[in-house]
């Protein structure tokens, strides 16, 4: 059964409230297709708003200062569950009682449509074709009580190869300073130590440094050994499939799967909790020791220094017009020009003098985003910094929300939002707003639990 006001928890309730707080049902949309082939489908008209609610899925892990569970929730929306839907958790298997099916981008646009935007196909939510076993995410789930199709994750998937690597260094497999040459058809070798290809994955979500990586990964024959892990481990909605062995791309957006609440519990890992967190598929606990405090320190590190904060947080761009505040961190310096405050990133002048705005930083955020025509992520650790209110949890919000959709003010352009001047900012603040409101209402449930 659905949880109900009167039977969920303190946060699963706020969490529910912030969602449907956020009206993502009335962002707009300017089109179909993707980054290299966008398609205006209401051409010389207004972009009008969607015509479903978007399918978003948001997560959240309450933790105490050993990083111990205090509290979890996990909501979904999607037309299925226009209200939002408070999915009820199980300790180990997580959102057992959930049915998730592979993202499938013609039944979300209800067909394709050619460069003019006249609709070439017609596809339903779920008939014309009906749903099928090849569309579930995981196995023996037909008949679960809810249904949810999973957006692709974006770059977030990203997390999922540097978690791996690292666990491949605690085994004695590979060194953080071993030469690793990305040899390709059709472009010159490139060596770079393995520190140095994860590096610029993480922090700046380097598309040509991940296709090294997933290609070191084939080359060691390590991921079906990925998978399986984080299906030993009750994540399997973790999973990265029908990669290219030669050249570590060819990411489909059906293969490549991650839902929120699996990736938080991923995040809680990275943290490294205290004690059993869960347990996996055989019974076996799972915890912290899954990494090394080396790899440990290594990887939230390079959390910590993510150069994209711009999706559950607008902390690259505070202040600017139409910038909604989301979750109050602050930019690493690495990023900032000393000389005007602004960030400048992979060619990109944010064009906001950020200095005051990370004075006033509230904690640290230590995640990694993603952020695609079609798709936004972002999913992270969340610190008070000393003397702040304090909260410590973990985020995840995976949706079909990204810079093909925007906000109302932006409704009567004639071109794509990310395509115009007013970038970076290109996508909805709805999402930061919702990063915002998560925040404040852990600091109300924190200060509750420590001041009962």
């Amino acid at each position: 059964m659905s949880l109900t006001a009167a039977t969920a928890s303190p946060l699963e309730s706020a969490l529910l409230d912030a969602v449907q707080a956020a009206h993502f049902e009335q962002v707009i949309d300017f089109g179909a297709g993707n980054e290299s082939h966008p398609v205006k489908t209401r051409l010389n008209q207004p972009a009008p708003r969607v015509a479903h609610p978007p399918n978003v899925n948001v997560a959240v892990i309450q933790l105490d200062p050993q990083g111990r569970m205090v509290d979890r929730a996990y909501v979904l929306l999607s037309r299925d569950y226009p209200k939002g839907l408070i999915v009820p958790l199980e300790v180990d298997r997580g959102a057992g009682s959930v049915r998730f099916l592979r993202w499938n981008i013609e039944r979300s646009d209800g067909g394709t449509f050619g460069a003019d935007g006249a609709r070439l196909s017609t596809k339903g939510w779920e008939d014309g074709p009906a749903l099928t076993a090849q569309e579930d995410l995981l196995p023996g789930r037909p008949s679960a009580p809810y249904r949810f199709m999973a957006p692709y994750p974006a770059s977030l998937f990203k997390s999922l190869i540097a978690f791996h690597l690292m666990r491949m260094v605690d085994a004695g497999k590979i060194t953080l300073d071993r030469q690793y040459e990305y040899a390709v058809s059709g472009a010159a070798p490139e060596r770079r130590r393995v520190r140095d290809w994860i590096e610029p994955m993480i922090t700046v979500s380097d598309n040509h440094a991940t296709s090294a990586m997933l290609k070191l990964l084939h080359d060691f024959k390590e991921i079906e050994a990925l998978n399986r892990h984080f299906r030993d481990w009750n994540l399997g909605t973790l999973q990265i499939e029908s990669t290219n062995p030669l050249d570590g791309r060819g990411w489909r957006t059906d293969r490549i799967t991650m839902t929120a609440y699996d990736a938080a519990r991923l995040f809680w890992l990275i943290d490294g909790g205290a004690g059993v967190l869960w347990r996996g598929a055989d019974g076996r606990p799972v915890s912290a020791d899954v990494l090394s405090d080396s790899s440990r320190f290594f990887l939230k590190q390079l959390l910590l220094d993510q150069g994209f904060n711009d999706v559950l947080s607008t902390a690259n761009f505070p202040g600017a017009p139409h910038v909604a505040p989301g979750i109050p961190h602050g930019v690493p310096e690495r990023w900032i020009n000393p000389t005007n405050g602004h960030v400048y990133l992979e060619g990109t002048d944010f064009g906001v003098d950020v200095r005051e705005s990370n004075r006033r930083a509230e904690v640290t955020f230590a995640h990694k985003t993603g952020l695609t025509f079609n798709y936004a992520s972002d999913a992270g650790i969340v610190r008070s910094l000393p003397g702040q209110r304090y909260r410590h949890y973990v985020i995840a919000l995976i949706a079909n929300l990204g810079h093909r959709y925007a906000d109302e003010v932006f409704a009567l352009r004639k071109t794509f939002p990310a395509f115009d001047a007013v970038s970076p900012l290109a996508y909805t603040q709805r999402i930061p707003g919702l990063g915002r409101a998560v925040d404040e209402a852990l600091c109300k449930l924190s200060a509750a639990r420590m001041n009962p």
